[in-house]
């Protein structure tokens, strides 16, 4: 909290004095005097190193925020890409619509199909669109 009240106060302070500074410059050479110089010009570059230590403080302050922002807003597309590619969490799809469910279910969510097939010969538990058991290998009906 510290470095973002210090990073707000810091640019705040150096806009100020670029502000004055370009507008003394501009004054100075819209003059209809000759011998007109800029006499503030000198707070640009006073400005610099507050625009710098504002810019440093602002970036620590808001760097956990940012992280978590980022993290919440690609943990969900990168858990369900890996998801397509078949790495991380698996789910169930269903041989009939291809809706994915959660691996654990024993039927589809969304046409009510039973997502496994049960063997003749050892019982064993197969994917829906299995043509063989994994265990046995016997032909599924």
């Amino acid at each position: 909290m510290m470095l973002r009240l210090v990073g707000v106060i810091a640019m705040a302070t150096a806009v100020t004095l670029i502000a004055i500074a370009v507008a003394d410059f501009f004054a100075a050479m819209s003059s209809d005097d000759v011998g007109a110089e800029p006499t503030k010009f000198w707070m640009f570059f006073l400005a610099l190193p507050f625009f710098v230590v504002g810019g440093f403080c602002l970036n620590a302050g808001f760097l956990g925020a940012g992280a978590r922002y980022a993290a919440g807003e690609v943990a969900p597309t990168a858990r369900s890409t890996m998801g397509y590619l078949g790495l991380g969490a698996t789910t169930a799809s269903c041989a009939s619509c291809g809706a994915h469910n959660k691996p654990d279910a024993k039927f589809c969510d969304d046409c009510g199909t039973a997502l496994a097939t049960g063997c003749a010969s050892c019982g064993k538990s197969n994917a829906a669109d299995a043509k063989f058991c994994a265990d046995c290998g016997g032909k599924l009906t």
